[in-house]
This record gives structure tokens, sequence and C-alpha cells, in this order.
């Protein structure tokens, strides 16, 4: 591709922090998609849209954005310009899933454009079932490429080993794996015990344990196959704070009562029926809950979409404030810290994360 230099404003981060401001630029849409990342022996350089406000800087904790030149890489031609609309797909290791139904006269075409603009791309599947069964697993069908569904996938500066149909993964919570492992790593708390209830190929658990080492997280999931990868991928990443077990959460909970500092429920269309579970192995002078709700909240008359996500978003911090109370856990208080949208799910779906500090 032809390059071209341009002196852009940008956050000099040191290396250990370099993915963590990456995936918090990306998120506010500040960094400069464009433009090529740099980075020496001791800094990376991020090329931003426009300075930087002093509230914005402090926010993702950095004193100064200096200038710097960047090489600026030529528009690559996008999928809607060849082959005339945009198909829904997300991209895991190198096999592309579609996730919206085409014309299956058009699937070749499609798989074949993906193919000849993303190199890294091995293979084009779609899914063939929704997600089904306790495992959360679901079938695909090769439409273009090699005939497999392992793949190795990169993300926030990890790796995760897995098999597209035998575990489920989902690389648009890219972002809040990111947060929340950066969370841990700030904590005031200097060696937590961290609870990932449904671990799965250790998506959530690799990051906090990676970016917290003083840290230990029990890593949890009823998917023998999840487990397995979790294992793998934590010698994929060199990580050893990770204690990885393979069953029910719900004939398990007892063994860690009272244990952790920090619980992840990240199961949106049931985390709040083992509520009950989570709360006990929290310890008894309490800890933070990371909470996700699947909430629908479609729009009323003379509403905006966006006061109908606020809705689900209340929704959601109902939910878990209810289902607390009904628990009945007089001792204890709950505060939400922070709520928000992590992705839209379907029309009107959303998958809603919540902060939440149990507290005696």
């Amino acid at each position: 591709m032809k390059t071209e230099t341009e002196r852009l404003p940008c956050v000099k981060a040191g290396r250990s922090r370099g993915e963590e401001i990456r995936q918090t630029l990306k998120e506010f849409k500040l960094l400069r998609t464009d433009a090529k990342i740099t980075s020496d022996e001791t800094f990376i350089y991020l090329p931003l849209v426009r300075a930087l406000t002093d509230a914005e800087l402090s926010e993702i904790g950095i004193k100064e954005a200096p200038t710097r030149e960047f090489s600026i890489l030529e528009r690559r031609k996008s999928i809607e310009a060849i082959i005339g609309f945009k198909p829904s797909y997300e991209v895991i290791g190198d096999i592309a899933v579609l996730t919206e139904a085409i014309d299956n006269r058009k699937e070749q075409f499609v798989a074949q454009a993906l193919m000849s603009l993303h190199k890294n791309i091995k293979v084009v599947a779609k899914r063939s079932s929704p997600v089904e069964g306790v495992f959360r697993t679901r079938k695909l069908e090769i439409i273009a490429g090699e005939n497999r569904t392992e793949t190795m996938h990169k993300e926030n500066g990890c790796r995760y080993k897995l098999d597209l149909e035998k575990v489920y993964f989902n690389p648009r919570l890219a972002g809040e794996r990111n947060r929340v492992a950066a969370q841990a790593a700030r904590s005031s708390v200097n060696a937590e015990e961290v609870l990932d209830m449904f671990a799965g190929v250790g998506a959530f658990s690799i990051q906090v344990a990676k970016r917290a080492p003083q840290s230990h997280v029990t890593a949890i999931d009823i998917n023998p196959d999840a487990i397995r990868y979790l294992r793998e991928n934590m010698k994929l990443n060199g990580v050893r704070n990770i204690e990885a077990i393979e069953g029910d959460i719900r004939d398990m909970y007892g063994n860690f009562k009272d244990k952790a500092d920090r619980i992840i429920m990240n199961l949106p269309k049931s985390a709040y029926l083992f509520l009950r579970e989570a709360l006990s192995m929290l310890k008894p002078q309490g800890g933070i809950l990371h909470f996700y709700d699947l909430e629908f909240a479609y729009p009323e008359e003379g509403e905006e979409k966006h006061d109908a996500l606020e809705r689900a978003i209340t929704q959601a911090k109902e939910k878990l404030i209810t289902n607390f109370q009904e628990l009945g856990e007089e001792s204890r208080s709950v505060e939400i810290l922070e709520a928000r949208k992590v992705k839209a799910y379907a029309p009107y779906a959303y998958i809603i994360g919540i902060d939440a500090a149990i507290r005696k």
C-alpha cells in the first residue's frame, strides 16, 4: 500500500499499558485507525483523531498528548464497494462467520470477497443453529476455505485457541474484557481473589490474570471442551495464577464460600438466577460483581432509540437490585457503580454490563 506521513496528536503510553489505552481510545472513537501505531523500546505511540481535553487525558490516565509523525495508510476498498452490499459478519482468529442470512446464491461470492480483502481469513462459515444447551454451542457450515472450525484468536495482547462449534466465544466483548481486566489491575486490594463463574475458554480470566499477576483467579465452566481450551490457553499466555475447574457452579459454589473479592457473571440471559451463589462466594465484607444482563426495550410512541436504551439500562439495574433484595441480604447493601450497554444483541435488545459493589 502507498503511504504518506502526517503529524498527529498522539498518546505516549508505557508498553505495559499500551493495549489497555488502545482499547479505551478505540471505544471512545479517538484512535486514528488509518495511521500506523509506532513504538520504541519504552513507549507505544497511539495516533489520535484530535487533541484530547484535560478531562480526557485524566480519564485515560496520562499527562499529555504530544504530536508525532505517523505513516498514513491508503484506505482499503470496502467489502460493500466490492459486492454491492454490507454483509454482517465477525472475525474470530482466521475464521469469518456470517452472522445474518444472505441469499444462498451470493454466499460463495461474499466468501471469496472476504478472503480476497482480508488475507488473514482462511475460513468463511455461516451459523446453522442458534446457541443451544448448557454448553452454549452452535453449529457452523463452512462456505469457503479450509474445512475446520478451530482457530487461534488474538485479543488485547492475549491468544486464545478455541473451536467455534465446541465452545462459546464472542469477539465483540474485547473492550469489555479489557475494561474488567484494567479494573482488576488498578484495584486497591493488593492481591484479589477473582472468581469467573462462566469462564469459557478463559477470555476474561486470562486477561485478568495477566494484568493483575498478584491476584488469583478461579475459572469455572460446565463445558469440558471450554476447560480443556482454557488450560491450553493458560500455557499459551504464560499465566499460572488461574485455577481452572470443570463443573456446574450450582453444585460447587459451597466450595468457594466467602472467598472472592471480585466475581465475573458473564451469562447475560440468566446471570440473575445465580445471584445467590455469587453472593455466598463473596467475602463477608463484600466485593465487586461484574453482572451482565440481556434486556429488551422497544421504543414507545414518541421515544428515541437512545431513550429505549436508557430504559434497558434502568431495567437491568432494577433486576439486580430486586433480586438482591429478594434474597434477604439484610446485613449487606448493593451499590451500582456503573451500568452501560456492552453491545447490541438484536434490534432493541441489549447486553447490559453492571459493576456493583456489595458492602457489609
